[in-house]
């Protein structure tokens, strides 16, 4: 069987750097890098830490509005399926270059697999999600990470047969990077392990102007009593740039991250504050709490289980819980000690699958 694997964001490298080398091994397997990121600290470097082969195809798309991004994507990829023939395309996630791939690839009668189908923030002004819901009805196949996934999936309709749950891939490559991780970025930075809390902010709806000003007006207030390190999105930063945001001089910024380093920081961390759907789960593998910016996740079973906390992305709500958290050291204590129902080896469970049906898609 010819499979084709599309991706294009650092998220999709490291959570398919599990399945890649797998897919290799077993199938006739053909790369292509939409270049939705493109530039190394997002992109290529991931691929030399995470160890994985160049791509076939990497179609330079750039950056653009969302509609000529996804369109962009759909006529270059249109042209490689058309070249290759694949048997099958496999994409991961939620980004536009999932769903492009997903959408190019059903309108030729290719069969579509989806990583990580079925989750959902049931906000549908949040670009992703309306990514995850397309792709999940475009896909033949829907390898849902757990229980919560499979129930969206069922609820909207889809055939139960084409659902497998099989854990997350992410948990497998954070598990790998671990085992490599470099804690030098401690020593580069200054930084002792738990004297420290970790930032990201990158999400559409966290970087728009008077949003980020908010958010960031909490961050420097928590930083007045612990540093902060905060790895800054190119989005972001334009964002903090052109309106002159400013920021507390205990906030550490850095350039984006290399997987290595980050993971190596997160370990590290007294706690987390991030707006990513992929951190989230990082965060609970590591034991790390984790303070969601944001209202809603895709990860509701671990807010559930009490391992990660929504803490909003306004300042008072961002005040009021971090404040409760700092104050009462008990109850960081009882997030880090709370152990999430993480499955691993999701990536070995893909392939057999897709080994078994293949005949069947």
């Amino acid at each position: 069987m010819k499979i084709l694997t599309i991706l294009g964001t650092r998220p999709e490298i490291i959570k398919l750097s599990p399945l890649i080398p797998l897919l290799d091994k077993e199938f006739e397997h053909t790369i292509v890098h939409t270049g939705q990121h493109y530039s190394y600290q997002m992109d290529k470097i991931f691929f030399e830490e995470l160890e994985l082969r160049d791509c076939e195809y990497i179609l330079n798309v750039g950056s653009s509005t969302h509609a000529k991004q996804t369109a962009n994507m759909m006529v270059k990829i249109e042209k490689v399926l058309i070249k290759e023939k694949p048997d099958i395309i496999v994409v991961q996630g939620d980004t536009n270059s999932t769903l492009a791939g997903a959408l190019t690839a059903s309108k030729m009668n290719i069969p579509v697999v989806h990583v990580e189908a079925g989750c959902r923030s049931f906000d549908k002004s949040m670009p992703e999600e309306i990514n995850r819901i397309i792709t999940d009805h475009c896909s033949d196949l829907l390898f849902a990470p757990d229980n919560q996934a499979f129930k969206n999936l069922i609820n909207e309709g889809i055939n139960e047969n084409q659902i497998y749950i099989v854990g997350n891939t992410s948990i497998d490559a954070c598990i790998r990077i671990m085992e490599i991780s470099s804690y030098d970025i401690l020593k580069k930075l200054n930084l002792e392990k738990n004297e420290f809390a970790l930032l990201t902010i990158h999400r559409q709806e966290n970087t728009e102007h008077e949003k980020l000003k908010d958010i960031l007006k909490a961050i420097n207030e928590i930083s007045e009593k612990m540093k902060i390190v905060f790895p800054i999105h190119h989005r972001t930063k334009k964002v903090i740039d052109n309106y002159n945001i400013k920021l507390s001089e205990n906030i550490i910024l850095t350039p984006p991250l290399g997987y290595k380093d980050f993971v190596g920081l997160l370990f590290n961390s007294k706690l987390v504050m991030t707006d990513s759907g992929g951190i989230q789960e990082e965060a609970a593998v590591l034991n790390v709490p984790c303070l969601i910016l944001r209202d809603n996740t895709e990860w509701g079973y671990l807010v559930e289980i009490g391992k990660n906390m929504l803490i909003g992305s306004n300042y008072n709500k961002i005040m009021e819980k971090v404040e409760v958290l700092m104050n009462n050291k008990t109850l960081l204590d009882n997030m880090r000690n709370i152990r999430a129902p993480i499955k691993v080896g999701a990536a070995k469970k893909i392939v057999n699958i897709l080994m078994e049906v293949n005949t069947n898609l």
